[in-house]
């Protein structure tokens, strides 16, 4: 090809030259548009995932909640089991998943018939069930009385048999038994984010957690929540095209985490039959407020603990205050105190071997009277606690002074939380007990040398305050000659294939103080044996085995301002081997109403006499 120059002149282009230039240009433009495309996906996907575009949108938690717009059928939380493996949360059910239903398929004559009948298996009417279908507007659970619906096996079967893509049944992993044992020493979980951001901030920032999560927020739930959480939710999800209709091939898929070790397993040291007979007497009884406190004798492990009044984890009203543990409260004890007034006497010395003292009903003094009007008369420091005389224990405690009452207190771990506290893999520090109160003798601002306060301290009055865990504990740290115990509530985390994760090895309790005696600790347990052989406690003569223990009627001022008492019995059995050791507390009770803690501690030994 040749082509004309100014000037007269001719040259001469190669036929390849332009095709080689055009070719080189598009090229380029397509690598142009390739890097183009990489940087936005950088940008998007990387250096602004967590504030893209001007309305600084997060899309990393954008796509959780997206996620989420499945059914998360089990949460991945761990769970709590008693201490022959059984179940204490966690409850797998046949549920229905119903996923929104596009109306072309609600127009097929087929699917509408199928329709039908799974509203018939499912016992509803069938305008109801049309109705509720044609809300449906994201993945739900069915549900009645406002909980998923539990399908039996029939259902189950007969629904499965459908084959409609659009309702499957799942298993569904409840948190909570109905009714749940142990409840209050269980705990719940509900949303709290201040905790929630708090205990896993970089969890929240990265969008593996929401603010909206539940976390344990009382009992178990709460103390062992680092152990708790889990690696990731099951969820169940339908793919669906742009109008909703389910796309073939992908259909529903099941989502979750592949770890055989996870979640892990915390084991309680309770026996569930134990703590259901418990429960169920208390029921039968018609406690309505208080606390049984079962220990293991040898252990001091809490084998059963229930509490008054009952509340559902699943519905929390924290102004009711059913949720908190009885158990852990301190309360006025009463006379059981005199457990400790005695050990001091002993003690120091301050009776002699047979003296003897004398009651007639009153002190003549401080307007301090004893609960038997016309007096005891003339008794021993033994048969006094036998009897519970109020009048007799008020004299030897004048000889030994607040001081010393407050010290017995302490050496006999009653004046602190005695729950088990020590490390723990990870988290350093560790208490295992959510708001375990500590005890009292006297109040920072009492005068403990004004005679008038000791007398009235002397048999668990005025300022004196106790746990029925601290009381069940005291009986156990006497049979154990002196030596505080610090009580159990879990012993083990395992992994989900049963391996040991932590151990929480039994252990004492560091009063900071000497204990008593053994030949003391052996002596008051003889005294307890009294009581009910000829004392206060001779109603239980009549129990299924031998037992022993000490009674307590505190004088309390009610909620509403009138008069009341809490009733209490500690003790043990059987008497010739003990095996446990019981409190029982029934609490606020109008004055002058019948004490049944004894008939109530009766119930719980005789239930343990059969185990």
């Amino acid at each position: 090809m040749k082509e004309l120059i100014a000037g007269g002149g001719e040259t001469s282009v190669d036929n390849e030259t332009i095709p080689k230039n055009r070719l080189f240009i598009v090229l380029l433009i397509v690598i142009s548009i390739l890097l183009a495309w990489n940087a936005r996906l950088f940008w998007i996907q990387i250096a602004a995932s967590r504030s893209f575009s001007d309305r600084n949108i997060d899309l990393v938690e954008n796509s959780v909640i997206q996620r989420e717009e499945g059914i998360v059928l089990d949460t991945g939380r761990g769970d709590f089991y008693d201490r022959d493996g059984r179940s204490l949360t966690g409850e797998t059910l046949s549920v229905l998943t119903i996923f929104p239903i596009h109306r072309e398929e609600r127009s097929d004559p087929a699917t509408v018939a199928k329709i039908k009948k799974a509203g018939a298996i499912l016992g509803v009417p069938a305008e109801r069930w049309t109705h509720y279908l044609e809300q449906v507007a994201s993945p739900q659970i069915w549900s009645e009385a406002g909980k998923p619906a539990a399908l039996s096996p029939k259902q189950a079967d007969q629904l499965t048999a459908l084959g409609l893509p659009h309702i499957r049944v799942m298993p569904y992993r409840v948190r909570y038994h109905t009714p749940q044992a142990a409840s209050q020493v269980i705990g719940f979980i509900s949303q709290n984010p201040e905790r929630m951001n708090r205990l896993f901030t970089n969890q929240v920032h990265s969008g593996e957690l929401q603010l909206s999560s539940k976390i344990g927020n009382a009992g178990l739930e709460k103390t062992f929540e680092p152990w708790l959480r889990g690696i990731g939710v099951t969820s169940v999800s339908l793919f669906t095209d742009s109008a909703k209709r389910p796309v073939a091939g992908l259909n529903v898929r099941i989502h979750q985490p592949e770890n055989r070790y996870y979640p892990l397993k915390v084991v309680t040291t309770l026996n569930l039959p134990i703590q259901q007979k418990v429960e169920q007497a208390m029921e039968r009884l018609k406690i309505e407020e208080g606390a049984v406190v079962v220990l293991d004798m040898a252990t001091a492990d809490v084998v059963a603990m229930a509490s008054k009044p009952v509340y559902n984890p699943e519905r929390i009203d924290l102004s009711q205050g059913g949720w908190s543990n009885r158990a852990t409260k301190s309360a006025v004890p009463g006379s059981i105190f005199k457990t400790v007034t005695a050990a001091a006497a002993i003690e120091e010395k301050v009776v002699g071997a047979h003296e003897t003292f004398h009651c007639d009903g009153e002190l003549g003094r401080y307007g301090f009277t004893c609960w038997k009007k016309e007096g005891h008369g003339t008794l021993t420091l033994e048969e006094a606690y036998a009897h519970s005389c109020n009048i007799v224990f008020a004299k030897v405690a004048e000889r030994l002074g607040g001081a010393k009452l407050e010290e017995y207190a302490k050496r006999l771990g009653v004046t602190e939380p005695v729950g088990w506290r020590g490390d723990a893999a990870g988290v350093g520090s560790f208490r295992q007990w959510d708001a375990e109160d500590q005890g009292q003798v006297f109040a920072a601002a009492t005068d403990q040398q004004d005679h008038g306060v000791i007398v009235q301290t002397s048999i668990g009055q005025r300022d004196v305050r106790m746990t029925p865990l601290q009381a069940a504990n005291l009986v156990v740290t006497l049979q154990h000659e002196g030596r505080v115990q610090s009580p159990r509530i879990v012993s083990e985390i395992r992994f989900q294939n049963d391996r040991l994760y932590e151990a929480f090895a039994k252990q004492t309790l560091d009063t900071g103080m000497k204990r008593i005696k053994a030949s003391t600790a052996k002596q008051l347990l003889k005294w307890m044996e009294e009581v009910v052989e000829y004392g206060t406690g001779s109603a239980l003569k009549s129990a299924s085995w031998e037992v022993a223990g000490k009674s307590g009627t505190a004088q309390i001022v009610l909620p509403n301002g009138k008069p009341g008492e809490n009733h209490w019995f500690i003790g043990y059995g059987p008497a010739e081997k003990p095996r446990y050791a019981v409190a029982v507390l029934i609490q606020n009770r109008p004055e002058g109403v019948s004490n049944k803690s004894t008939t109530l501690f009766k119930e719980v030994m005789d239930l343990l006499a059969v185990q």
